[in-house]
């Protein structure tokens, strides 16, 4: 029962670590590419790289695909009230299984790059722009950390026994 127990601790203590990890890697990843996209290129200036896209200078100041433009207030305590709800419902899933543990620190990390380009910049610095998107939308790392960080969550929450799967 010994082992067991210490062989569950260890794999929680390892699954928190790849949660802060990715959550790291996500956010440290965004904030740089912002920060190059910022001092390379002028709002609304465009270049660009392959057929089908582009890297455009986008200010942001609503959330997802520009909802509730002009209202930083109200957006920044949303992603507040969000990030502790989500933080609450994974608490206890990210030591249980290691697909969720990373999916949610890609989920926390971005969510966290683009609450800081709010608080900081007030908006976010968007910048991929693929041409056949819907709309006339770009996105930036944070949101392609939030939602692979969501689908590894639901890959995660259907496997059947996770928690026993993993080797030491």
């Amino acid at each position: 029962m010994h082992a067991i127990a210490r062989r569950h601790r260890r794999q929680t203590k390892a699954r928190w670590w790849r949660f802060g990890i990715f959550a790291a890697l996500v956010f440290v990843a965004d904030q740089i590419s912002k920060l190059i996209i910022r001092a390379t290129l002028d709002p609304g200036e465009s270049v660009h790289v392959v057929r089908g896209l582009s890297i455009s200078r986008v200010t942001n100041e609503g959330i997802a695909f520009g909802f509730f433009p002009g209202r930083q207030s109200a957006v920044a305590v949303l992603t507040v009230v969000a990030l502790s709800a989500i933080a609450i419902s994974l608490a206890g899933l990210v030591g249980r299984n290691p697909i969720v543990a990373v999916g949610a620190g890609m989920l926390v990390g971005g969510s966290l790059g683009n609450l800081l380009d709010r608080l900081v910049h007030g908006a976010v610095t968007d910048f991929i722009d693929p041409s056949r998107w819907p709309g006339n939308v770009a996105f930036n790392l944070a949101d392609c950390g939030i939602t692979l960080g969501a689908a590894l969550i639901v890959i995660g929450l259907m496997q059947d026994g996770g928690e026993d799967e993993e080797p030491d």
